[in-house]
C-alpha cells in the first residue's frame, strides 16, 4: 500500500476503533509500521518515536521504551519497540462534520492553549480527533492510543 493511500483511507476508517490502517497500539512494533510506512527520514527517529511523512501529510508513531522496570518506559508495561500510540496529522483534513460520528462516544476539550482547537476523546476505544474550529471544522490530527480496557498494562 503506497503512502499516499494509506492517508487517504483515514476518512473512512477513522473512528470505529484504535486500529489504524493495521496498527494497533500495545500490540504492533516498529517493524510493523516500517513494513507499512517504510523508515523514517533519520532526523525524525529516535529509540520511542518516529515521523513518517506521507503524500498527504505526516504521521507520528510513539513507541515504547521497555516495560515499567526499565525507565522510562513511557508509562505502559509492554516490550520495546511495541507502538503506544499513532497521530496521523492530514495536510488537508476532512471537516469535522462530514465524519458522521456518534459524538455521545467523545469527550469534548477545549485547548487551554491553543484557542481554535478542540480535542474529541474517546477513551474506551482509544481514539481522539483535534479539531480546528478557525478553519470551518477541520480535522487535523487523528489519534490512536490504547483502549482503556488495556488499563491494567499501565505503569504504576
Amino acid at each position: 500500500m503506497t503512502s499516499g493511500l494509506v492517508l487517504s483511507l483515514i476518512v473512512f476508517v477513522c473512528c470505529q476503533s484504535n486500529v489504524w490502517n493495521g496498527i494497533v497500539p500495545l500490540k504492533s512494533t516498529r517493524a510493523d509500521v516500517e513494513k507499512l510506512l517504510g523508515l523514517p527520514p533519520q532526523d525524525n527517529k529516535g529509540k520511542d518515536a518516529a515521523i513518517y511523512k506521507t503524500k498527504d501529510g505526516k504521521v507520528f508513531v510513539l513507541y515504547s521504551t521497555g516495560p515499567c522496570k526499565i525507565k522510562p518506559s513511557r508509562g505502559w508495561n509492554v516490550p520495546e519497540s511495541t507502538v503506544i500510540s499513532v497521530s496521523v496529522y492530514p495536510d488537508a483534513g476532512p471537516k469535522f462534520a462530514e465524519l458522521k460520528l456518534d459524538i455521545r462516544k467523545f469527550e469534548k476539550r477545549p485547548d487551554p492553549e491553543a484557542l481554535n482547537e478542540i480535542h474529541y476523546l474517546d477513551e474506551i476505544d482509544g481514539i481522539g480527533l483535534t479539531v480546528d474550529t478557525a478553519a470551518d471544522g477541520e480535522v487535523t490530527r487523528f489519534s490512536y492510543f490504547p483502549e482503556s480496557k488495556y488499563n491494567y498494562l499501565r505503569c504504576k
